[in-house]
C-alpha cells in the first residue's frame, strides 16, 4: 500500500500542473501503452525538441512571454513529479516558485517587465531539464556516489 505524504501531494500537484500546461490527460493513449504525461514531458525534453511543442494548442499563439511563463511553471511541474521524493520541493516553496513567474498586469509592471524581457531568450530542452534537477548537497552527492545509484542517474540522463 502507498503511503500518502506531503510529497505525495506535492507529486499530484505537478501531475496536475503538467495536464493544465499540456492539455493532455495524466494517462492520454496518445502516449503509448504504460506512459504518462509525466514521462511524455520528459521524454519529449530529453530529445531535445522544442518544450513550446509540448504546450496546449489552445494556448499557444500567445505573446512571448506569456509563453516564457508557461515553459517556467512546465519546469516547476516536473521539479514536483520528481521520481524521487527528496527531490521535490515543499509545497511552501512551489508556491514561491510560482509566485515568482507571476507577472503584474499593470501598466508600470508591463513596461518594467517590457524592458527586463526584451532580450529574453526562450528557454532551451537542455535548461528546461537543467531547472527540474534538484540541487543538491555534497554530503547528498556522496551518498548517492557510494550506494551507485550515481552512476545509474548519470547513465540514464546522457
Amino acid at each position: 500500500m502507498t503511503k500518502i505524504t506531503t510529497k505525495s501531494d506535492v507529486y499530484s500537484f505537478g501531475v496536475v500542473l503538467l495536464e493544465m500546461i499540456t492539455g493532455r490527460r495524466t494517462l492520454d493513449p496518445a502516449f503509448g501503452e504504460g506512459q504518462s504525461v509525466v514521462q511524455w514531458v520528459r521524454d519529449h525534453l530529453c530529445r531535445k525538441r522544442d518544450p513550446a511543442e509540448i504546450v496546449d494548442a489552445r494556448l499557444q499563439g500567445r505573446p512571448d512571454t506569456q509563453v516564457q511563463e508557461m515553459l517556467q511553471a512546465l519546469g516547476i511541474a516536473l521539479l514536483c513529479a520528481s521520481p524521487r521524493p527528496e527531490d521535490r520541493p515543499t509545497i511552501k516553496d512551489v508556491a514561491a516558485l510560482l509566485r515568482g513567474i507571476r507577472h503584474d498586469d499593470g501598466p508600470d509592471a508591463r513596461k518594467a517587465g517590457n524592458a527586463e524581457r526584451a532580450d529574453a531568450k526562450p528557454i532551451s530542452p537542455t535548461k528546461l531539464m537543467a531547472l527540474t534537477r534538484p540541487v543538491q548537497t555534497q554530503a547528498q552527492v556522496q551518498a548517492r556516489a557510494s550506494s551507485g545509484s550515481l552512476g545509474l542517474l548519470n547513465n540514464r540522463d546522457g
